[in-house]
C-alpha cells in the first residue's frame, strides 16, 4: 500500500478493498484470500472481511464451498460503463481472432479514455512475428497509436480538432513528431475508408484502423489490425486488412447502436 501523504486524507479500508478487487485479472478469475493476502502484503484475516464485505456488496462471489472469490456483477459498475462494453467485447472476441490469424498479427477493440485509448479486447495470432506488451486494459496515447488514428479519423472536424490540441497539450513533442504523418493519414481515410500507418511509430510495424460509429452511437469505438510491416507492407494486403476490419464492423455496429439505447 502506498504511504500516505502529508495532510491528504484517506480512506484505508476503501483503497485495501480496492486492492483486493486489482488482484483480479485475466488468467486470476478465482482467488482464494491467502494468495489475495500474499500478493497485496496483508494479513489473511484482514483479506478474508474484505473479501466477505466486498461479497455482501456484490463485488466479488465465492465458489460453493467458500474458499475462493471470483469478481461479481457489481464490479462492472465500476471503471468506463464495462456493463455494456463486456458484451462488445465477448461478440468481438472471434472476429478480432480471425483477423489476427489471417494477417498474422493482432487486432484490437478500443475506446477513448481522456487522450489516450482504452483496449477493450485484443487477440494476437500464435504466428505474429512482432509482440507486443498490449492487452485488454492497456492503454495507449491517441496520437501516437494506429487505434487513435482510427478514432480521429471518425470524428467530424471541429471535434477532431479539439482532440489533437488535447493531444498536442499532453505531449508537445510526440505531436510535432508525429503530426505530418498524421495529417496525411486522416486525408487518405475518406477515399480508403481505412487509416494506415507505416513505421511511423516503431520501425516494422505496420497498423490498419478503422472508426467503429454510426449516426446512432456516440461512444466511439475502433478496430485495429497491427502486423509486421514485411507481411503488410503490399498496399493490396493493407486494402484486404481495412476489408477484414470494414466486415467485421458491420457485424458489431448494430450492437453498439443497441448498447447506446438501453
Amino acid at each position: 500500500m502506498k504511504e500516505r501523504k502529508q495532510g491528504q486524507p484517506l480512506v484505508t479500508a476503501l483503497l485495501r478493498g480496492l486492492a483486493v478487487l486489482r488482484c483480479f485479472d485475466h488468467g486470476r478469475e478465482r482467488l482464494g484470500s491467502s494468495e489475495i493476502a500474499r500478493m497485496i502484503d496483508l494479513p489473511q484475516p484482514t483479506v478474508w472481511r474484505l473479501c466477505k464485505t466486498l461479497e455482501h456488496g456484490g463485488y466479488l462471489t465465492s465458489d460453493s464451498d467458500g474458499s475462493r472469490f471470483r469478481p461479481g456483477l457489481s464490479i462492472l459498475t465500476l471503471g468506463y460503463s464495462a456493463l455494456d462494453t463486456l458484451e462488445l467485447a465477448e461478440l468481438a472476441r472471434p472476429l478480432l481472432k480471425d483477423i489476427a490469424e489471417r494477417f498474422k498479427g493482432a487486432s484490437s477493440l478500443s475506446t477513448r479514455e481522456g487522450t489516450t485509448m482504452l483496449y477493450i479486447q485484443r487477440a494476437e495470432s500464435p504466428h505474429a512475428f512482432l509482440k507486443l506488451n498490449v492487452r485488454a486494459g492497456s492503454q495507449v496515447p491517441i496520437i501516437s497509436s494506429g487505434t487513435g488514428w482510427g478514432y480521429l479519423a471518425g470524428l467530424p472536424p471541429e471535434a477532431r480538432k479539439e482532440v489533437i490540441q488535447a493531444c498536442r497539450k499532453a505531449d508537445p513533442a510526440q505531436h510535432k513528431r508525429v503530426e505530418k504523418h498524421l495529417l496525411a493519414a486522416l486525408a487518405e481515410f475518406p477515399n480508403q475508408g481505412y487509416v494506415v500507418n507505416v513505421d511511423v511509430f516503431f520501425q516494422g510495424l505496420t497498423t490498419v484502423s478503422i472508426p467503429l460509429s454510426s449516426p446512432a452511437s456516440s461512444t466511439p469505438y475502433v478496430l485495429i489490425c497491427t502486423a509486421a510491416t514485411s507481411d503488410m507492407a503490399s498496399p493490396a494486403v493493407r486494402a484486404e486488412a481495412g476489408q477484414a476490419l470494414k466486415q467485421a464492423a458491420a457485424q458489431l455496429r448494430p450492437v453498439v447502436d443497441r448498447l447506446e439505447h438501453e
